[in-house]
């Protein structure tokens, strides 16, 4: 949607969405939720008092041609648990094309043997409940998405070229169901054979006990959930056998991949023999710590347009003189 078009009426409703699943429990009674006058659009809100933060471009982030930089532009109104959480306002991927987003805020990676990693765990995945919960009820009151941008622009066979590289294929690592499919279809676009890798496992309780545990806690009381993090995300034995049947050439691998263990998966990824020479390009947002140069060949933060992904793979793919070589694939 156009950053015209997004006026106060739809804001509002986003932000009534958004309250009605963050504040269940309705613990701050003085709180409310911010309202914005109906007949103006963003734009004009953004010229005046309003309790928006601007977070476009930063020091990494990568402009397309003519320096313009992905706009985004936050309101932070947390949840029962966590203050930090935001509705966010996002031109991702295409100029001038915003989409509504849960900025979750809590994308800081600690080691496990940090004191209270095990509670940071449990409230990153009330987050995560939370978002998608919040994401699929703006969908499903029209609101835009990453879902519904999707839907626009990549269930349309027509817009897919059969164009292939080499016989060769990128894979895509990412648990955003939605994040993925628009990497695929860009990247299909314009000629890639794309696979997209398997999402990593999620907690083990059912996310209806989770819900149960969240609505059920009085305020103020730790909210702690019957379950261990993910599995060992250091197994990438099926994502080998995956990159083996598709020739991979190269990994897009988002660091929040198997609950924020993306960084993990790339050492793995780098010590097995198979896709120890495939290059990795690593997505991260803007309170990842900054991305390991001995794991990763090329980094990308978001959000960021669909010109600077694909400069980005050109540079990491065909960067022999001339331009006439790939790097190697996996080994079969």
């Amino acid at each position: 949607m156009k950053l015209d078009q997004i006026d106060g009426k739809l804001l509002n409703r986003a932000i009534d969405i958004y309250w009605a699943h963050a504040y269940r429990r309705k613990a701050d009674s003085k709180r409310q939720a911010p309202k914005f006058p109906e007949d103006e659009n963003l734009p004009k809100i953004l010229t005046g008092k309003h309790p928006f933060e601007d977070l476009s471009g930063g020091p990494q982030s990568v402009p397309i041609q003519g320096g313009a930089l992905p706009r985004v532009f936050a309101l932070r109104l947390g949840n029962d648990a966590y203050p930090h959480m935001k509705v966010a306002l996002v031109e991702s991927y295409f100029h001038d094309e915003f989409v509504f987003s849960v900025d979750r805020h809590d994308t800081f990676h600690f080691e496990p043997d940090v004191p209270g990693y095990d509670a940071w765990c449990e409230l990153k995945e009330i987050n995560r409940i939370l978002k998608e919960a919040i994401e699929d009820a703006w969908h499903k009151a029209g609101i835009p998405t990453l879902r519904s941008l999707r839907e626009q622009r990549f269930k349309r066979t027509e817009l897919v070229r059969n164009l292939r590289a080499d016989g060769q294929s990128i894979m895509i690592l990412d648990d955003d169901e939605s994040r993925a499919a628009i990497l695929k279809g860009i990247l299909e676009n314009v000629g890639f054979a794309v696979i997209v890798g398997p999402p990593g496992p999620k907690p083990n309780p059912d996310e209806t006990v989770v819900r149960e545990v969240m609505r059920n806690t009085p305020a103020g009381v730790s909210l702690r959930l019957p379950a261990e993090a993910c599995q060992n995300a250091g197994d990438v034995k099926d994502l080998c056998e995956l990159a083996v049947a598709h020739r991979v050439m190269l990994f897009v691998l988002d660091v929040s991949y198997r609950t924020g263990q993306g960084p993990r998966v790339a050492s793995a990824l780098r010590l097995n023999s198979v896709t120890q020479e495939v290059p990795i390009l690593a997505i991260y947002s803007r309170r990842d710590f900054g991305p390991d140069p001995d794991l990763f060949d090329v980094a990308l933060r978001r959000p960021y347009r669909a010109e600077a992904l694909q400069a980005l793979i050109e540079q990491t793919l065909f960067r022999r003189p001339g331009g006439s070589g790939l790097h190697r694939a996996v080994k079969g």
